[in-house]
């Protein structure tokens, strides 16, 4: 090698590394313009969607405090001020957890005026579009609207389920109407029954009461 000429193993090295961190940036250059729109595209996205989600989230509040507010408001009125507000409530908020509150609440004041096929009407659509225990509650409530046909009003009783926290005054109800048909010997296994899933309160000193008097 010519004088002068003599490259270094440190020098050599320094070149390879030069031409390496090159090669990266051109293959970076080139992937980059190749996937540029998909990567913008799903960063739009995800801002999009955290924005929507949070735009969602602050409506839903807000949503919730106003449909909480107008059903206390109309539950503070006067009779026709409330069956009004309540109506409002229910038909303005769909499955909304307050409107179908308000659908239970205008039911009973249907029940209340001799409107029973009415208020069973409501207490069917409640229990099919709510979910327990909200839905149990309706088909309780039209288990004692149906009292005076037993067979309807326990078809609607045998749909809460056993797990539920309505389901001792569900087979309490269903006692009081077997033995009302009398049938004193399942009345008592129903009572017994209800007593088995520990409600608590003047539930549970009723069912005693019941299954004394019954002598069981």
């Amino acid at each position: 090698m010519k004088r002068g000429m003599t490259v270094s193993r440190v020098e050599v090295e320094g070149i390879f590394e030069e031409i390496d961190e090159q090669l990266e940036a051109e293959n970076a250059a080139r992937l980059w313009k190749q996937y540029q729109p998909w990567i913008i595209t799903s960063v739009v996205a995800l801002f999009l969607g955290l924005f929507a989600y949070t735009g969602w989230t602050e409506y839903q509040k807000k949503r919730d405090q106003e449909v909480s507010e107008r059903y206390f408001a109309a539950l503070d009125g006067a009779d026709e001020k409330t069956d009004a507000g309540l109506r409002a409530v229910a038909e303005g908020y769909g499955a909304h957890g307050y409107a179908l509150l308000a659908r239970l609440t205008t039911a009973r004041t249907l029940n209340d005026a001799g409107k029973t096929d009415e208020a069973v009407r409501i207490l069917e659509e409640v229990a099919g579009q709510a979910n327990p225990p909200l839905k149990d509650l309706a088909l309780l409530q039209a288990g004692y609207v149906l009292a005076d046909d037993a067979k309807r009003a326990m078809t609607q009783l045998e749909k809460i389920g056993r797990d539920s926290v309505f389901k001792p005054h569900a087979l309490e109800l269903t006692g009081v109407l077997t033995a009302a048909g009398g049938d004193q010997t399942q009345a008592l296994a129903n009572y017994k029954d209800a007593l088995s899933l520990k409600p608590e309160g003047g539930l549970r000193k009723r069912l005693e009461q019941r299954i004394q008097r019954m002598g069981g």
